[in-house]
């Protein structure tokens, strides 16, 4: 013989109502809500890689420029304003805030030519926020930019 399960709570005992439950779900929601940013990793990392990148771009593209106009093109960057600028895109372009800038020879203000032969005056610019940092070089020769990131 099989017991047979009883289909009524004795008395006494009770379940849990869908109320409760979604009652402690809402709960467990805002918990979690709250604990994301402490668990989740940061972000800010990022930015010093989306300037580096952004900083190559503009120094690629005003090598372009020199190439295909066949005449001298100037990159300008001031660290202190937080901007840079080139005879390609004459319009000025502001660094992620909390990220300083500046020429490797300590520097803020300078300018890295290119040549209609492709080559550059050569240089390397230095990316900073509060821990990363970020080392862009332009190649004298070739005039090629190539950016490192590191801790």
């Amino acid at each position: 013989m099989t017991p047979r399960l009883p289909l009524m709570p004795r008395p006494g005992e009770r379940g849990v109502t869908l109320l409760e439950l979604l009652v402690v779900i809402a709960i467990l929601s805002l918990v979690v809500v709250a604990m994301a940013p402490l668990i989740t990793p940061s972000n800010r990392g990022a930015m010093i890689d989306v300037a580096a990148r952004e900083l190559a771009l503009a120094l690629r593209e005003t090598r372009t420029a020199a190439i295909y106009r066949n005449r001298q093109t100037t990159f300008s960057l001031d660290g202190s304003a937080g901007e840079y600028w080139s005879d390609a895109a004459p319009a000025h372009r502001a660094l992620p805030a909390k990220i300083t800038a500046r020429f490797a020879r300590q520097a803020e203000l300078g300018q890295i030519q290119f040549y209609p032969d492709g080559g550059a005056s050569g240089d390397t610019i230095v990316l900073r926020d509060a821990r990363r940092s970020a080392t862009i070089r332009v190649d004298a020769l070739s005039g090629r930019a190539q950016f490192n990131v590191g801790p």
